[in-house]
């Protein structure tokens, strides 16, 4: 499971860096990218394990 979020997490971070670059913004957009991702990694885990 956690090779999926590092997966995940890599993968959004390129993306991010990618759209916005060198702009101020890339750290907060991925942070919080980041965190909706891993919420539905986790929803996702649970409805599966019930």
């Amino acid at each position: 499971m956690l090779i999926l979020i590092w997966f995940v997490v890599c993968i959004i971070f390129y993306i991010v860096q990618m759209i916005l670059g060198d702009s101020g913004h890339a750290l907060e957009v991925f942070a919080v990218v980041s965190a909706i991702a891993i919420f539905l990694i986790s929803k996702i885990k649970h409805k599966i394990n019930k």
